[in-house]
C-alpha cells in the first residue's frame, strides 16, 4: 500500500486529475464511516424513546396509576 502511494505521489497530475484523487478518497472515507455508523446502530440495542404527551416524569403511566389508587381508595373508605 505505501508503494501505491509513492507511485500517485510520484505521478504527474493536473489540478484535474489531482482534484478527482481528493474526490475519491473523501467518497470512500465518507463511505466507510457511514457504513460503520450503519451497522453499529443495527447490531447495538434499540432503546425505545417514548416523546408522546405523558412521557414526561409529571404524565405518563406512572401518574395514572396514582390517580387510579387515590380513586380506589375513595370508593373502599
Amino acid at each position: 500500500m505505501q508503494n501505491e502511494l509513492q507511485k500517485l505521489m510520484q505521478k504527474d497530475m493536473d489540478r484535474r486529475d489531482f482534484l478527482k484523487h481528493v474526490g475519491i478518497g473523501f467518497a470512500a472515507i465518507a463511505g466507510v464511516t457511514a457504513a460503520l455508523k450503519t451497522l453499529s446502530t443495527l447490531s447495538g440495542s434499540r432503546k425505545e424513546v417514548n416523546t408522546s404527551y405523558g412521557a414526561s416524569a409529571y404524565g405518563g403511566s406512572s401518574a395514572a396509576a396514582k390517580v387510579t389508587s387515590v380513586s380506589q381508595r375513595k370508593v373502599q373508605g
